[in-house]
């Protein structure tokens, strides 16, 4: 078998469209995070999906599950409950924020 014909088999990672949409099962998947969990972010306002305004399913696009991830991560990882996630992610937010209105330096403490 030659290398070439090996390369052309091999499994190449997915990458989806950037502006794709996936259900609630396929985003539950993807952010290694049970689907009732996903419900309870919604309900806490922690993220927004994507509502199909003819069926009113869940949808969510890349951004979302990449934050859900980081919900996982915090929730599982290290502990934190809900309300603490909510306050982490607001403090993120701001200091984006503040980094894009003063540019790309560091912050004032590192």
């Amino acid at each position: 078998m030659s290398t070439e014909t090996i390369s052309d088999t091999a499994l190449q990672p997915f990458t989806p469209e950037a502006n794709a949409f996936f259900p609630i099962d396929v985003a539950a998947h993807l952010a290694h995070m049970p689907r009732h969990r996903i419900l309870v972010c919604c309900k806490r306002g922690i993220i927004s999906p994507h509502i199909d305004p003819d069926y009113g399913r869940y949808s969510f696009d890349l951004a979302t599950i990449r934050l859900l991830q980081r919900i996982e991560y915090l929730h599982t990882g290290c502990g934190v409950n809900f309300t603490g996630i909510q306050i982490i992610l607001s403090l993120v937010d701001e200091v984006e924020r503040i980094r894009q209105g003063e540019g790309s330096g560091p912050a004032p403490w590192s």
